[in-house]
């Protein structure tokens, strides 16, 4: 007999949303749709997701400060996931709401203090950025004829499939900008 988990209850966790074009519309979105939802204050960057969103107690004691406030505006999204993630992602695109971060909460990381997950899912985001723009170049540049490009697509292949790699030799973002911006100066 399979245990049943109850779902947890739906909310979002908005931070600096007054910063984003249209980003006024994006609670009359979520009460529209029934969904909780609440706004983060950089004072309270310091507490875990899962404290935020409710879902585990706040703790008592002193919070460490962060080491860096994000300054981009986030959303992160608990309980809500298929059909019902898919209708909120779709409202966003129809009233043209565009948030650098967006994150759905997971038991994983719940437990993270959320100004260093926004920080996080930031990075991550730019690594991503950087690793398509790279993807795409190196495809432009194949049909290049000469030796300088060749040697830069080679290297492009090495760096991107260090990305799908385990080790520590994964390509930071800087690698993946530099070899991007070589191979468009081909062009």
């Amino acid at each position: 007999m399979k245990a049943k988990i109850a779902p947890k209850p739906e909310i979002v966790l908005l931070y600096q949303q007054e910063k984003i074009k249209n980003g006024d519309k994006l609670p009359e979105i979520l009460e529209q749709m029934g969904i909780r939802w609440k706004a983060v204050t950089q004072q309270e960057l310091c507490f875990t997701t899962g404290e935020l969103a409710e879902y585990r107690r706040k703790e008592d004691g002193e919070r460490q400060e962060l080491q860096q406030i994000p300054q981009i505006p986030a959303m992160a999204m608990g309980g809500i996931a298929g059909k019902r993630l898919d209708q909120l992602l779709n409202a966003l695109n129809r009233e043209q709401i565009d948030l650098p971060v967006k994150m759905v909460i997971t038991p994983h990381n719940e437990s993270w203090v959320f100004g260093e997950l926004i920080e996080e899912v930031r990075k991550e985001h730019e690594l991503f950025l950087a690793m398509e723009r790279l993807k795409r170049l190196s495809m432009r540049a194949q049909t290049l004829e000469n030796e300088e490009a060749q040697q830069l697509v080679k290297l492009a292949k090495d760096a991107l499939a260090r990305m799908r790699g385990r080790e520590n030799k994964q390509p930071d973002r800087e690698e993946l900008e530099n070899l991007a911006d070589r191979l468009e100066n081909l062009f």
